[in-house]
């Protein structure tokens, strides 16, 4: 069913009393955020509007904003929202696009369309293949910093770190733009073609990590990850993305630890433990010489 008109959420009646701004539905609402649709001025639309006070989400919401104006200097090769409106700190609107999340899981529970998931890399090899003017992007994260930090939380042995840090200096400065989040629910599969939603992370990476990413939550579609595969191959970025496989599925591994004992995803370990495994001999083959 189509969603229906009604008084819009407190948080956007100024907004309705300053623009032509017509609420339509509440689509989501976090203690974090606020998502809503309707249309601006005639436009249909998607309003995000950052609820959380805590300074790293407001530092996230800012360079959101900031990645926005630049795609709106700079366009990027990829499709992504337009932006329409806002005030620089909390609040975005931004072009309504068409299409369906390639999963509205995290961990995807049935096997991804093998065409959408084609379409989702031909997005993100087109966005790392992209050169940004200089200053616009700067690196996301410190490898180092965090291969040091994962080992003081009993995740890396010194093996593993001994063979993350020969990997490293051997790809030093292959920075690319990355997406930085490609959940499935930040892919928007429209027809043949993908559009990439929420930049919040976006950044310098070394070369593959969004694939990493995909190839770590798509763990039940194994075609997908062949493709995965098979672009890393053909991009000539086994050792970067060795380096981020291991990053993410250590990251991946972190975080459903910490769940409490009853928390229903903590069952995804039964995935996660066995991709650690994988990335281990990953990294390990090719510290060693071995592809």
């Amino acid at each position: 069913m189509p969603p229906t008109t009604s008084d819009p959420p407190t948080e956007l009646a100024s907004l309705a009393r300053s623009r032509d701004f017509q609420f339509e539905t509440t689509m989501r609402r976090t203690d974090k955020t606020l998502l809503a649709s309707g249309s601006l001025d005639g436009q249909p639309v998607v309003v995000k509007l950052l609820l959380d006070p805590d300074p790293f989400w407001v530092a996230k919401w800012r360079h959101e904003i900031g990645v926005y104006r630049l795609f709106a200097r700079h366009h990027p090769p990829v499709r992504r929202p337009a932006l329409v409106h806002t005030d620089g700190t909390r609040l975005l609107i931004l072009e309504r696009l068409s299409g369906q999340p390639l999963d509205a899981d995290r961990y995807p529970t049935r096997a991804v369309d093998d065409r959408a998931v084609g379409g989702a890399l031909t997005a993100l090899r087109a966005l790392a293949a992209w050169h940004p003017p200089a200053g616009g992007f700067t690196p996301t994260f410190n490898y180092p910093d965090r291969i040091r930090r994962y080992q003081a939380y009993g995740l890396l042995d010194d093996l593993d770190r001994t063979a993350l840090t020969a990997l490293l200096d051997a790809c030093a400065d292959r920075w690319q733009v990355n997406h930085g989040d490609p959940l499935p629910s930040n892919v928007l599969v429209h027809g043949e073609t993908c559009a990439l939603i929420d930049w919040e992370f976006t950044g310098l990476f070394l070369p593959g990590f969004d694939l990493a990413m995909l190839h770590t939550l798509l763990v039940r579609t194994p075609t997908a990850r062949e493709q995965i595969d098979a672009a890393v191959t053909e991009d000539g970025i086994a050792v970067p993305f060795a380096i981020n496989l291991a990053m993410v599925v250590i990251r991946e591994l972190r975080l459903h630890r910490e769940l409490p004992s009853d928390a229903p995803h903590r069952n995804r370990l039964t995935l996660i433990e066995p991709a650690w495994q994988e990335a281990r001999r990953r990294i390990h083959g090719l510290a060693n010489g071995s592809p």
